[in-house]
């Protein structure tokens, strides 16, 4: 019985370092057009928040968004406020995209988001089951891969209860004229 009972401990020991390690781990904006984003495996069949935080110019704006992994879809509802329009951002005439991108680095453009002032709320399917998101502003809505105007990405999500892998993913971004 001793012997089980410290197996335990250590376990939860473990566990307990390695979360506290996950709550720390830095992203953000790296040199040379890099970003440094979390992807998160969504467990199946269990609705998961996941916080949003604003970029470098959009710093007051946040989000959350709601996903749930059924069916090989990650279901995604979003909604977000306190966005600055890409023209006081200092990105004219670009609109905003939101991007999944997993673990390997692909990413999938999701649309343009439908901002309504400084706010927005919608819903879209992800194909993919560990992914990161970032909100960047496009000349190109159709565009095949995120520029540096970063305007949000999704944060770590902070229930204690989820245990699942992330994956740091240093992306490599367009340059934010293209």
């Amino acid at each position: 019985m001793n012997q089980t009972r410290r197996i335990m401990v250590l376990t939860l020991l473990c566990v307990a370092a390695a979360l506290a390690a996950v709550t720390r781990l830095p992203a953000g904006k790296l040199p040379a057009n890099h970003w440094e984003l979390l992807a998160v495996v969504y467990p199946p069949g269990r609705e998961v928040i996941v916080t949003f935080g604003g970029g470098e110019k959009t710093l007051t704006a946040r989000g959350t968004g709601k996903v749930k992994w059924e069916k090989d879809v990650a279901a995604l509802v979003m909604e977000i406020g306190d966005l600055a329009s890409t023209a006081e951002a200092g990105w004219a005439g670009r609109q905003y995209v939101l991007w999944a991108i997993d673990q390997q680095k692909r990413s999938v453009n999701m649309g343009t988001v439908p901002l309504r002032g400084k706010g927005a709320k919608w819903a879209v399917q992800v194909p993919l089951r560990a992914f990161g998101l970032l909100i960047t502003a496009e000349q190109n809505p159709q565009a095949t891969a995120p520029s540096a105007a970063v305007a949000m990405e999704s944060l770590i999500p902070a229930d204690p209860n989820l245990v699942v892998p992330i994956y740091k993913v240093d992306l490599t971004l367009a340059a934010p004229g293209n």
